[in-house]
C-alpha cells in the first residue's frame, strides 16, 4: 500500500540557469575603503619629529620677520613721519624744547657717509625706536646747549644705526630742527658697557651722541659715536625732563611685552591643536583654506610680541 503525504509541495523551484542547484542566501556586500579614508594614529616618533620641525620653522620665521618684515614696517613708519615733520616745519609748529610728547617727530638726521636719512622722534623706548631713531628726553634737542643723545637700532626695523661704527673722525652729520640746520663733525667712536650712562648724560660740550647696540646677536654694551657742533648753539624752551626711566636707556625691551608674548603663544598652540584635529576629520582643502589665514595672523602677532622683548637698540 502506498502512503501519500497530504502536505503541499513547498519546494522552491530552482532558478533558471542554476543547473538545478538550490539558491544560496545572499551575503551582504562590503564596500572597500579608499586608502585615504583610514588615517592611522601618529606614533610618538612622528609626533616628536613634527614638533621639532614646527620649532625650527617658528625660529626661522622669526628671524625672517626681524630681517625683512620689520624693515618694511619701519620704512612705512618713516614715510608717515616725513610727512608729519615736513608739515610741522612748514607751519612752524615743530617743538623746540620743553615737555614734548613721546613719538613726536623733532628732527631730520642725515649722515652721508653711511647713506642715512631718517626722521628722529622724541623718546627712546623700544616702542619708539621701532619707527626710527629716537631722542633721549632729558638731553637737549640737536643744535641746542649741551649733549644731544640719539638712539637707534643696530639690526632690526631698518637698522638706522647699524653702520655708525664705520664713521670716522672728521665726517659730517647734519641735523634739521625747527630752529634751523646744524652740522656736526665726528670726534670719536667708543664702546660703553650697559649701566655706564655718563656718555648719555645731558651735560658736557655742545655735541651729538649716537648710541646703538654693540652686537647683532648678543649685545653686552653700546656703541657710541660723538660729534661736535659746528657754529653756535640755539637756546631751547625751558621745561625739559631732568631724568628718564630705565626703559629709555636703550638696553631693555618694551615693558609688558612678555604678557603679550605668552598670550599669543597660547593662541598659536590652540590654533595648531584645532588644525590637527580638523585635518584628521574633515576635508583637508577646506581646513587649510580656513586655517592658514588665521594661523598667519596669530603667528605675525606672536613675532611682533617677541620682537618687543629685544633690547631697544638691537
Amino acid at each position: 500500500m502506498t502512503t501519500v503525504d497530504p502536505r503541499p509541495d513547498t519546494a522552491v523551484p530552482p532558478a533558471p540557469g542554476t543547473g538545478g542547484a538550490a539558491a544560496r542566501p545572499t551575503e551582504p556586500r562590503t564596500i572597500p575603503r579608499k586608502p585615504g579614508d583610514v588615517r592611522p594614529p601618529w606614533d610618538p616618533v612622528t609626533i616628536a619629529g613634527v614638533a621639532m620641525g614646527l620649532v625650527v620653522v617658528l625660529l626661522g620665521g622669526f628671524i625672517g620677520y626681524l630681517a625683512v618684515a620689520s624693515d618694511l614696517q619701519q620704512a612705512r613708519t618713516q614715510r608717515e613721519l616725513f610727512d608729519r615733520v615736513s608739515d610741522s616745519f612748514y607751519n612752524d609748529t615743530a617743538p623746540i624744547g620743553g615737555a614734548i610728547k613721546e613719538g613726536t617727530p623733532v628732527a631730520v638726521l642725515e649722515i652721508p657717509a653711511i647713506d642715512l636719512r631718517q626722521v628722529v622722534v622724541e623718546g627712546t623706548t623700544a616702542r619708539e625706536l621701532r619707527g626710527g631713531p629716537g631722542h633721549l628726553r632729558n638731553t637737549s634737542l640737536p643744535g641746542g646747549f649741551g649733549n644731544s643723545v640719539l638712539m637707534g637700532k643696530a639690526w632690526t626695523y631698518g637698522a638706522p644705526f647699524g653702520r655708525i661704527d664705520a664713521l670716522k673722525p672728521g665726517q659730517r652729520i647734519y641735523v634739521t630742527t625747527q630752529q634751523g640746520d646744524f652740522t656736526y663733525l665726528v670726534r670719536e667712536k667708543k664702546h660703553i658697557r650697559n649701566g655706564a650712562d655718563d656718555a648719555i648724560s645731558p651735560g658736557g660740550a655742545h655735541q651729538l651722541t649716537l648710541v646703538t647696540a654693540d652686537s647683532r646677536w648678543r649685545p653686552r654694551g653700546r656703541t657710541v659715536v660723538v660729534a661736535d657742533l659746528q657754529g653756535e648753539f640755539r637756546i631751547a624752551e625751558p621745561g625739559r625732563p631732568r631724568t628718564v626711566r630705565d626703559d629709555e636707556k636703550g638696553t631693555g625691551g618694551e615693558s609688558g611685552a612678555g604678557i603679550g608674548l605668552l598670550l599669543w603663544a597660547q593662541a598659536l598652540a590652540l590654533v595648531v591643536a584645532v588644525a590637527v584635529w580638523a585635518l584628521r576629520r574633515y576635508d583637508r582643502r577646506v581646513t587649510l583654506l580656513l586655517g592658514v589665514p588665521i594661523a598667519t595672523a596669530v603667528l605675525w602677532s606672536l613675532y611682533d610680541a617677541a620682537a618687543r622683548l629685544l633690547p631697544a637698540t638691537l
